[in-house]
């Protein structure tokens, strides 16, 4: 059994701009948190491996350019692995990778991997917008990068049956969702992983390693509130009070 971490943003302000706050870590804490992920397990895995999951993966959602400037520089110094999911339409626009910086990570080792061609809620889409989406993205990255594109992270984590079924007739192999937990060793279609936020402690990232620890816990319960308020909502809906209660406009 392993763990998968979520990241988004890594930098200070002015690196991170353009980025949710929200799920943005300073560079300081993105190493503390690498040599705490790592520490007893000095291999990194990607989810494009394969089946079987052993070890622990570092993951990053959207494609902002502090992966490439920030992130990826200290994962080379670690001699480390990551998987990128990117939205293929931000490319190279403001704040986002080009695809000349992700086709330097992917030499290096890195995985690129689709985050959908557009950052769209995916249970919010018909069949045929969810088959542009993927088909899309999917054929971007291995035209520009070369790089085989297996796994998709849905924006938001807005995932349903329809959205597996199609992904799956595509040719994708995982689904790297947003909902937390340990993953076991043998993994089905659809992962967990840990989204990482601003102020997400050492203590919090060892304690999530084990399935029955009351970070975990806790971190699914958080999960499964902010989902039914989702589902309640609506996303639109959901997306505007999540909007004023982080910014405390009216």
């Amino acid at each position: 059994m392993s763990s998968i971490y979520m990241y988004h943003a890594v930098g200070d302000e002015e690196q991170t701009a353009g980025a949710d706050p929200y799920y943005a870590v300073s560079e300081t804490l993105f190493c503390e948190h690498i040599k705490c992920i790592f520490q007893s397990q000095p291999l990194a895995m990607q989810l494009k491996d394969g089946s079987k999951i052993n070890h622990s993966c570092i993951t990053f959602d959207d494609g902002h350019l502090s992966n490439y400037l920030v992130a990826f520089p200290r994962l080379l110094e670690k001699k480390l692995s990551a998987e990128f999911y990117i939205n293929t339409n931000m490319v190279g626009t403001e704040y986002f990778m080009s695809w000349a910086q992700l086709k330097e990570m992917y030499d290096a080792g890195m995985s690129i991997q689709s985050h959908g061609h557009n950052h769209h809620y995916f249970s919010d889409m018909t069949d045929s917008e969810i088959t542009e989406e993927l088909k899309t993205s999917k054929e971007l990255i291995e035209s520009n990068i070369g790089n085989l594109v297996t796994v998709f992270a849905p924006p938001g984590g807005r995932t349903n049956k329809r959205v597996t079924r199609i992904a799956k007739s595509l040719g994708y192999k995982c689904i790297a969702n947003s909902r937390p937990g340990i993953v076991p060793f043998f993994r089905s279609f659809e992962v967990p992983r840990f989204a990482i936020l601003k102020h997400t402690n050492t203590n919090t990232i060892m304690a999530w390693k084990s399935r029955w620890s009351l970070a975990t816990i806790k971190e699914v319960i958080r999960y499964r509130m902010f989902r039914i308020a989702k589902l309640v909502l609506g996303n639109k809906r959901y997306e505007k009070i999540r909007m004023k209660l982080l910014t405390g406009s009216e």
